[in-house]
């Protein structure tokens, strides 16, 4: 009897530990809950302690900081519109062909080279104008017309050139992160310039730049000849099957005259519609095609494609991190709350310095 009465007293035992060590678990979470809500009420009560700490300082230095960010605004505002010199800026839209965006960005890089260095009798030479006008240059820039669109069409360009195991290796986004500026299809020149009236002066140079390099005038040469040759061929190719085409539909007009038999009349037709149809479907391709040649023609007949020319006027450099009214205000607010920081930060370690000189005393 005693042998059976010790199993279930062990059971007893066991649920009893259990329901301890679960009370234990239970005591611990709570614990470890409120300690981080405990936690993040301290950060939320210091960062309300901080703001208010922040707002009696600016209460106390009201007048200090408005004047001073005034005065500040009024000297900005006074080298902004009065002797500050005024720049204009502009831009045209190229599209470069045969591999000759290399050519332009060497260019650009070589005009903004020579600006940096004040190098004003070489930048004359190179843009064709005269010295006090170089000197009016400010910057020269380009930079792709980087639009969503133009990178989905890359991309498309990008992967017809691929086989069908290597497109899944290359995906939208790796493509476009490494893009390099030259894979795209059109890009911008920036000009910006003290002389308003410039811009239409250099873009002629700038053009011919890159369209007085003998190899991409070949490759233009030779570009061109080939698609002569090619139009040449479609239209001939295409004039042809519309005469065999012409000459199906006689035939069949014939046929149907000449047999009597309805049977006969129906194998003739679908075997004439057929045919006809295969050469009407071959006439739209070459078709197709010779629109292409076309497009080519007209885009690629010269070396660098001008989409949209400088502005005959120049337009004001705009921006609110260009105009020192702004930034006076802004930068007036901000030092003097830095300088009124620094001073009572400092007359706080002199009092708290004091009493530690006087104990020594």
């Amino acid at each position: 009897m005693a042998e059976s009465k010790n199993p279930k007293g062990s059971s007893g035992k066991e649920e009893k530990e259990e329901e301890i060590d679960m009370g234990v678990f239970l005591t611990l979470l709570g614990r470890g809950i409120s300690r981080i809500f405990d936690f993040i009420r301290s950060i939320f009560t210091s960062l309300f302690n901080g703001l208010i700490l922040f707002l009696i300082f600016l209460r106390a230095n009201f007048t200090i900081l408005v004047l001073a960010t005034v005065v500040a605004g009024i000297i900005g505002s006074i080298y902004q519109y009065a002797l500050k010199e005024k720049v204009f800026e502009s831009s045209m839209t190229v599209q470069p062909n045969f591999g000759s965006t290399v050519q332009l960005y060497k260019n650009i890089d070589l005009y903004s080279s020579l600006i940096k260095q004040k190098d004003y009798e070489r930048i004359s030479e190179a843009l064709d104008i005269n010295l006090e006008e170089a000197k009016n240059i400010t910057d020269i820039e380009v930079y792709p017309y980087d639009t969503r669109s133009q990178s989905v069409l890359a991309y498309m360009e990008f992967v017809s050139t691929l086989d069908s195991s290597a497109v899944d290796l290359i995906d939208y986004e790796t493509f476009s992160e490494g893009q390099a500026d030259e894979s795209f299809k059109y890009h911008v020149v920036n000009v910006r310039s003290k002389d308003k009236l410039i811009f239409t002066k250099i873009e002629g140079p700038i053009i011919n730049s890159v369209m007085e390099n003998d190899f991409y005038n070949k490759i233009k040469e030779t570009s061109y000849l080939n698609l002569v040759s090619k139009k040449r061929a479609l239209e001939t190719s295409m004039a042809e099957l519309d005469s065999l085409r012409s000459l199906y539909g006689k035939v069949l007009l014939a046929e149907s005259i000449k047999e009597s038999s309805g049977t006969s009349i129906y194998m003739s037709e679908v075997g004439g519609s057929t045919k006809e149809m295969v050469i009407f479907d071959m006439y739209l391709d070459m078709n197709q095609q010779l629109i292409d040649v076309n497009e080519k023609l007209t885009r690629e007949i010269e070396v660098i494609n001008v989409l949209s020319s400088f502005n005959p006027i120049g337009t004001k450099v705009r921006g609110w991190y260009r105009n020192f009214a702004l930034l006076g205000f802004i930068g007036g607010f901000v030092m003097t709350l830095l300088i009124l920081f620094l001073i009572n930060l400092n007359s706080i370690l002199i009092k708290h310095s004091l009493p530690s000189q006087n104990q020594q005393d």
